[in-house]
């Protein structure tokens, strides 16, 4: 018999979403608006009759600053618990911050190095004579420049994301 059949792990999503709610003073409709649901979806993660999907577990999660592991196989109506998945969800997100800011560091250098590529680039293909009699050559300079401008939108869109999360971070 499998171990997990055997000794099942208890689940308490719908008692710790009631709980954590009502200690926000809460409706369902205004958790359901905090987090992109509707009032029926929370009705029903707090009656068992739905489970809801990961992204909707990280929302809770975040919400009420517990781990989604907290969130649903401990009883947070114990306020010790409720305090040591506090804590420890803000010692997680601190300890994060320090990865962050060397992600950040990492994002600059790689800005640096994609705008030295560039510049040096544009060095060499004024020093080529011709440059547009040769079709070959000018196609290759045409898609380095889109490659330029897709290598520049990623580094934006990576910089927009690590943004997002030190925001979210310092909450």
């Amino acid at each position: 018999m499998d171990l997990s059949q055997q000794y099942p792990t208890p689940i308490y999503l719908q008692q710790n979403l009631r709980l954590l709610r009502k200690r926000l003073k809460m409706s369902q409709e205004e958790l359901a608006t905090r987090v992109g649901l509707n009032r029926g979806n929370i009705a029903s993660y707090e009656n068992g009759t739905a489970e809801p999907k990961i992204c909707n577990l990280l929302k809770l999660s975040n919400l009420f600053q517990v781990s989604i592991i907290d969130l649903t196989q401990k009883d947070l109506g114990n306020g010790h618990v409720l305090n040591e998945a506090s804590e420890a969800f803000q010692q997680f997100s601190a300890s994060d911050l320090e990865l962050l800011q060397q992600y950040i560091h990492r994002a600059e250098d790689l800005r640096e190095v994609v705008r030295s590529i560039h510049t040096c680039f544009h060095f060499r293909a004024r020093t080529i004579e011709d440059l547009h009699a040769n079709r070959e050559l000018h196609i290759a300079v045409l898609k380095f420049e889109e490659l330029y401008e897709a290598a520049q939108e990623l580094l934006h869109n990576h910089q927009a994301l690590l943004d997002f999360i030190k925001c979210h971070c310092h909450k």
